[in-house]
Order: C-alpha cells, then sequence, then structure tokens
C-alpha cells in the first residue's frame, strides 16, 4: 500500500503478542482496534495523519482489509509507559500502563504536548495524595490514581468534569478520585495534599502561588511557554520550591519542583 494513498478501511499488522508491545508505539498511532491470530487489527481511517506517522515507521508486515474496521475515538497513543485509548481500542498490552479517554470538550488530552510531557515526568513524584489543578479531561488524574495515590480533580470546566469522571469510571484506577468544580483558591488553602499537578496557564499558576499553602512539598508544573518559564518559576521560588528536573516539547515546558 502506497502511505500516499487513502488508507484501506482496516489494516492488519501481522505480528505475535510480544511484537505488538515492542512495537506498540508505532501500532498505536495506526488505532489498534482487535486482536486476531494473525496480529492486530487496526482503523487507520479513524486517525489518517497518525496512521500515516505510525504506518511510515513501523517495520511489520502489514495487510490492507476491505472490512470496515470500526471507527475509535478519540485516537489511541503511547506516551512514555502509557497507553491512551478509547474503548474502541485494544487494552495495554504487557509492559504498558493504560490510560481510557472518553470523547469530550475537556482540555489537556493526549494531542496536546503538556500532557504528554506531565504523563512522563510523573514517576519524579513522591506517590501520595494529590490534587490535579485544571484536571481537564482527566488523563493526569487518571494516571495518579491508577499508579501513585488519591486525587482531588479540581476545574472550573463542568464539560471537563463530566469527561474526566465519565474517563475515570470506565479507567477504574487503584486509588480513589473526587471532583470539585471549583476555582483554585477555593480549594488550596485548605488543602492538605502534598503534591499539586498543575498543567495550566501561567495566570493559573498566578492564581496557585497566591494562595497555595504550606502542607504542599512537591509540585508538576507545566502548560507554560519558554517565553513564560522566567515569571512562573520566579513566582514557586518566591515560595520556596526550586526546580529538580525539566522535560521540553517544542516551546513547552514541564518541571517537577520541591519545596526547599
Amino acid at each position: 500500500m502506497d502511505s500516499n494513498d487513502l488508507f484501506p478501511p482496516g489494516l492488519l499488522v501481522h505480528a505475535t503478542r510480544e511484537q505488538i508491545a515492542a512495537h506498540l508505539p508505532k501500532i498505536a498511532l495506526m488505532q489498534p482496534v482487535t486482536l486476531v491470530a494473525e496480529g492486530v487489527v487496526c482503523a487507520p481511517r479513524a486517525g489518517h495523519d497518525l496512521a500515516r506517522k505510525g504506518y511510515e515507521s513501523c517495520t511489520l508486515e502489514m495487510s490492507p482489509l476491505a472490512a470496515p474496521a470500526g471507527w475509535p475515538d478519540p485516537p489511541s497513543r503511547t506516551a512514555g509507559r502509557w497507553f491512551i485509548r478509547s474503548t474502541g481500542h485494544i487494552r495495554a498490552p504487557a509492559g504498558y500502563l493504560e490510560l481510557t479517554q472518553v470523547p469530550g470538550d475537556g482540555f489537556g488530552t493526549w494531542s496536546h504536548s503538556t500532557t504528554v510531557l506531565c504523563l512522563e515526568a510523573l514517576p519524579g513524584l513522591e506517590a501520595g495524595p494529590a490534587i490535579d489543578l485544571g484536571c481537564g479531561s482527566g488523563l493526569l488524574t487518571q494516571a495518579w490514581a491508577s499508579t501513585m495515590g488519591p486525587v482531588l480533580a479540581v476545574d472550573l470546566d463542568p464539560h471537563a468534569i463530566a469527561q474526566a469522571r465519565a474517563s475515570v469510571k470506565i479507567g477504574r484506577p487503584s486509588h480513589p478520585v473526587v471532583f470539585t468544580q471549583a476555582p483554585f483558591a477555593q480549594v488550596l488553602p485548605e488543602s492538605h495534599a502534598p503534591v499539586l499537578l498543575a498543567n495550566v496557564p501561567p495566570i493559573g499558576h498566578r492564581e496557585i502561588t497566591a494562595t497555595l499553602n504550606d502542607s504542599v512539598r512537591s509540585l508538576l508544573v507545566s502548560g507554560v511557554q519558554t517565553a513564560q518559564a522566567d515569571d512562573v518559576l520566579d513566582g514557586y521560588r518566591r515560595r520556596g520550591f526550586q526546580v529538580i528536573a525539566t522535560t521540553v516539547s517544542g516551546t513547552w515546558r514541564c518541571w517537577v519542583l520541591v519545596r526547599v
């Protein structure tokens, strides 16, 4: 199949289960929907631009399929050790953790660079209770509750809360999640959570630095571009935090900070 042509309704990637796991970052882009004896059936038309990248980089044998393979929504991909999927995709293979997302309008779906940066940075934080400020679509909330501890997920947007709540219900993380629709300034002064997750724009970080209390020991900070980095970090430094890790994607930044 010429990758410059429109993808067929289905695509069979010939692979063992071990090969699927080894090649998942590329297979995920082709939208894997069904495991079969010969490998995995993908629905490339559900994410055409993503599927093209996966198809052009994957070295496994592939065959076009005439029958429609489905239309999973939202599209799948990997982010570090995470396989981000809809309910229409295959489950995460061995070696990957799974995040399930339903369609919705919340900010922070996997397609945003800062979400990927934050997911990759989570292991740099200490496990325990956390607050996800501006939880958006709920991926960070779900990831924290799956691996690190309980979460209070906060957002002003009722659509984001609805999407995040529905995704968490399907994902069934091992730790509890509580949702609240409220401004940061209403939640932070009374919070005792030692960890804050904040993938929000600079105005949100200014609100955080103005209202967080001394119980916070570490932070995951993102939603910030290079030109805004100094102002945002200076606000946290004035509250007694220092950067211990930095990750970058284009002009976007993500930091892990701890109180000194």
